[in-house]
């Protein structure tokens, strides 16, 4: 295979020698010149100078004698012209901005009038009279579009604002002109104008005799025509053309759409070989279920490619290449290619979007954008104080006073930390700094990441750390020179959004050979290079070609049609052009694409892969890859109870042992003894997650704690019915409850509740409501009663047998209320905040029978019963508050068993049972033979269990 540059460089050489050093020579990317220069020093007899190197937009700056001024500024100098006919603050133009920018930069890259394209329905019979270059059908598009505007008292909304908008877009594009042109700067489409109406006006010459090369170039806007004539008349220049007589003799074919113009007006000197895509080639097209899966396979593709007839492997070089027409591919491919596999060239560039820098930026911005002023000084959110601390550019520098942050944050409770607080090491104290007008911010961001560049960093990637945070930097600083230089105030949310912008467009190009090894690209930069293999991923029609034209603009698709502007049929064409003559020279293609079908894609294989299948007369070979879903069965988990784990069980029989067994952890026992291991044995513990919403635990946390702080003052009166009507009355549940919130979950004594935020507001009311209309009212009209402690202590040692031992377990907790009742019963009081479960199947059942019937706040009730009865030598009442049902007059905290009928029954009614059925289950509990397994009811047991990924149910 002869590749086009390489054509292109014998013609030159044959035509000039070594006078090809003189020539100007012009191609559509950077990457072409390198696989020139390397076909020209094959040919070459000696060194020799390399050829001069120029780009279309020099051309035009060298005519236009005007410069290209920075995105940002074109934007600030247009809001200046535009606020003149509408009142927009700056953020809300922004979008709109850069809208119109497109739009005047496509207007003047064709040549458009705009004064005829931006005039109205008003004005229609003075466009007609004025657009005589426009032909009929042109005229009647027109027409056609200003027709649903002709009735003003019928227009929507969105039309009435849409003509507001355009009578006054001529105005706006003109004053625009006028102030950029004042500045000497211009965006590339009013370059490119100013040089062509210069070049038709016969207002400029080239200084010197010139010679041009200009070679493989395709879609050309009217300014660019209009150069390349001014070059064809005006200077020696010689016209090379990239294509195939496949589709440029075929008029149907949409791939030949410009090259068959360009080829008519700017003949070529020479005709180099077009007729390669008909010749022999390997096609395979290859259907994959994910884009993962798409990049696996194309490792494996380049894996057989580098695998030599005698089965060694070779590295791979550059006649194959991988095309990305998805940029979002690059890092999984760059994972996926084969070891070994030589050189690797990329030409697309890493985003910084994707590196720790620029995730450790976004920190900052987030950290700066919820902080608060108040009376203590600045305060920062935790998430954020979290994720900048666990940062690794963070975390390594101070690995203990960071760690003992985080658990100050979580113990406590820290909602909200001061910047004094966080500010524990220099490196803290210059991350931990408020910043609030974007200049502030501006500066505060460079000195965080300058701060964070000259901390000693051991890991892995440390020379990308320092390249990467020294590009935020630079970049940060281009930012606010651009700002500065437009001289217009903006907010901070504006600068965090331009910030964000510019840098998610910002690429680190990757070092490499450009011409050795593996060469991995987007499709623009395919445009002159031809490769003998070619893998091509993510051939999905709605990405390859896609609709890229369809983009926001002010210019309806009428319009455009009936100017000449791009449409989705230019683009099609473009694309097209560039899928078929990166086909047309290849031996092997591979064409990778994604079937399955989301949200963002059909699934559906590009259009080309059809016009392949259905008009070239190829065969093309279809391979599908599937990925196996049978997932293997998960072994049960079985842990013995020998060595440590035994070690660690017997604390809780052993008399010297301080341990003690809880109702809560005999229960994970009861539902599944492999969370009871978990929990009790091996002490894993879920990571403590720090919410501002108060979730259910602390829910019940605060209300537990609130009506502590309540009964305290009735604790030892009898019948207190009078004092509990009193303290409703007085506000007392109200300020037991704004307690509670500020010790357990604000950490701050001396909170007010006028400051609460509205969660809080509304979890203070509801534990008030809770208090006072349930539990108070209800214990005020059941007043038969004495309180005798409140989060009382209690525990009792109990006797069993297990394996022939004879052995005590201590049980103990804390008991939420205990109660001496009228007949001198006790009644042990269990607050409960989650729906009313009273009824049960009986004592059986609850450690035998079904999931269901294992009901945890029964059996937890029992054995503080039961604890209660032995230690005290008194008959104790279970009794459950169900805070959400006491406010209905027919609630009951009695217990209801259904196996035997009784109810509000003391515990000398169940003990029996009970006790033996106890036993039993702790003699399994203690047997050595006996292994800690998981439950057979997954169903209900794991479905909110913190375990169940580890046993992955």
């Amino acid at each position: 295979m002869q590749s086009f540059l390489q054509e292109v460089a014998a013609d030159l050489y044959r035509r000039y020698g070594e006078d090809v050093s003189s020539l100007h020579i012009l191609f559509p990317t950077r990457r072409a010149r390198h696989f020139f220069i390397d076909a020209l020093s094959h040919l070459a007899e000696r060194p020799m100078w390399q050829p001069r190197w120029l780009t279309i937009d020099d051309l035009m700056q060298e005519v236009s004698g005007l410069h290209s001024g920075e995105r940002i500024r074109l934007i600030a100098e247009l809001y200046k012209v535009y606020s003149a006919c509408h009142d927009e603050p700056f953020d809300k133009f922004y979008f709109w901005g850069e809208m119109l920018l497109n739009d005047f930069d496509t207007i003047d890259k064709y040549r458009v009038d705009a004064d005829a394209l931006f005039r109205n329905i008003y004005e229609l019979k003075e466009l007609e009279s004025d657009v005589s270059y426009l032909t009929p059908e042109q005229l009647e598009v027109i027409r056609q579009f200003w027709a649903n505007f002709t009735d003003g008292a019928t227009l929507s909304e969105e039309k009435r604002r849409f003509l507001a908008v355009w009578r006054t877009l001529g105005d706006v594009y003109h004053g625009f002109r006028a102030r950029l042109q004042r500045q000497g700067i211009a965006y590339g489409g009013m370059m490119q104008r100013a040089a062509a109406e210069r070049l038709l006006a016969g207002d400029f010459a080239f200084a010197e005799r010139r010679r041009y090369v200009v070679a493989g170039f395709n879609a050309l806007s009217a300014c660019e025509k209009v150069l390349f004539r001014f070059l064809q008349h005006n200077a020696e220049t010689d016209f090379y053309w990239d294509y195939d007589d496949y589709y440029l003799k075929n008029t149907d074919q949409e791939a030949g759409m410009f090259v068959r113009e360009n080829h008519a007006s700017f003949p070529p000197v020479v005709e180099l070989s077009h007729d390669n895509f008909r010749k022999e080639k390997e096609l395979t097209v290859v259907s994959t279920p994910s884009n993962a899966v798409q990049c696996k396979y194309a490792g494996r593709i380049l894996d057989a490619l580098r695998t030599g007839a005698d089965g060694r492997k070779r590295p791979l070089d550059k006649e194959t290449a991988v095309v990305l027409t998805d940029e979002n591919l690059l890092l999984p491919l760059l994972h996926a290619l084969p070891e070994k596999a030589g050189g690797i060239n990329v030409t697309m560039g890493y985003p910084i979007k994707t590196t720790l820098a620029y995730a450790f930026l976004e920190r900052l911005v987030e950290l700066q954008a919820h902080r608060r002023e108040g009376r203590d000084g600045t305060s920062f959110y935790h998430v954020d104080a979290a994720g900048i601390l666990a940062h690794p550019y963070v975390a390594r520098s101070a690995p203990q006073t960071i760690e003992q942050l985080r658990r100050t944050m979580l113990a406590d409770r820290r909602i909200r930390m001061t910047a004094d607080e966080l500010g524990q090491t220099p490196l803290l104290k210059t991350l931990f700094t408020p910043a609030a007008e974007w200049r502030e911010l501006s500066d505060y961001l460079l000195r965080a990441v300058a701060a964070v560049a000259r901390e000693p960093y051991d890991g892995d990637d440390a020379r990308q750390r320092v390249e990467f945070l020294a590009v935020i930097s630079e970049q940060l600083i281009r930012l606010r020179n651009s700002l500065e230089a437009c001289d217009i105030e903006i907010t901070t949310s504006i600068y965090t959004s331009l910030l964000r912008r510019h840098l998610q467009t910002v690429r680190i190009p990757f070092e490499g050979e450009p011409l050795e090894g593996l060469q991995v690209m987007g499709i623009l930069e395919t445009r002159n290079l031809d490769f003998r293999n070619v893998v091509l991923l993510s051939m999905n029609d709605d990405n390859f070609p896609g609709n890229r034209v369809a983009q926001a603009s002010f210019i309806p698709y009428n319009l455009r049609a009936a100017f000449d502007l791009p449409t989705p049929a230019h683009h099609e064409g473009v694309y097209a052009y560039y899928f078929y003559r990166l086909v047309q020279r290849a031996e092997r293609v591979y064409m990778l694409y994604c079937a399955h079908a989301d949200e963002k894609t059909t699934g559906e294989q590009s259009h080309y892969i059809y016009q392949l299948d259905f008009e070239t007369g190829f065969r093309l070979k279809r391979v599908e890859v599937g990925v196996d879903v049978n997932l293997a069965e998960n072994p049960p988990i079985e842990v013995a109870k020998e060595g440590d784990v035994w070690e660690k069980l017997s604390r809780f029989v052993d008399p010297e042992s301080p341990a003690m067994l809880s109702p809560t952890a005999f229960f994970r026992y009861v539902a599944c003894p492999l969370r009871f291991y978990f929990y009790s044995v091996a002490r894993l513990k879920a990571d403590d997650d720090l919410t501002e919403e108060v979730d259910a635990p602390m829910f019940g946390t605060i209300l537990h704690a609130a009506a502590q702080r309540l009964y305290e003052r009735i604790a030892g009166e009898d019948h207190p019915g009078g004092t509990l009507r009193a303290l409703v009355g007085s506000g007392a549940v109200e300020r037991a409850v704004a307690a509670a919130i500020n010790s357990e979950y604000l950490q701050n004594e001396a909170a007010d509740v006028k400051e609460y935020p509205g969660n809080l507001m509304l979890v203070h009311g509801i534990v008030s409501k809770y208090l006072r209309h349930g539990v108070v009212a209800y214990d005020a009209a059941h007043d038969g009663f004495r309180v005798e402690g409140l989060e009382r202590p209690v525990e009792d040692s109990f006797p069993f047998v297990s394996a022939g031992r004879e052995l005590r377990v201590r049980f103990g907790g804390i008991a939420d209320r205990i109660d001496r009742l009228d007949d001198g019963r006790l009644r042990v009081v269990d607050y409960k905040t989650g729906e009313s479960q009273l009824e049960f199947a009986g004592v059986e059942a609850l450690f035998n029978g079904e999931a269901k019937q294992r009901q945890s706040n029964v059996l937890q009730t029992l054995l503080y019963a039961m604890m209660l009865t032995h230690s005290e030598g008194c008959e104790a009442v279970p009794a459950l508050y169900y805070v959400r049902r006491m406010n209905h007059p027919d609630y009951s905290p009695e217990l209801v068993d259904r196996s035997t009928g009784g109810v509000g029954e003391g515990y000398s009614a169940y003990a029996v049972d009970f006790e033996r059925l106890l036993g039993e289950k702790l003699a399994e509990l203690f047997d050595p033979a006996v292994p800690f397994r998981a439950t057979d009811d997954a169903e209900h047991t794991c479905r909110y269990c913190d375990y169940r990924q580890i046993c992955r149910r």
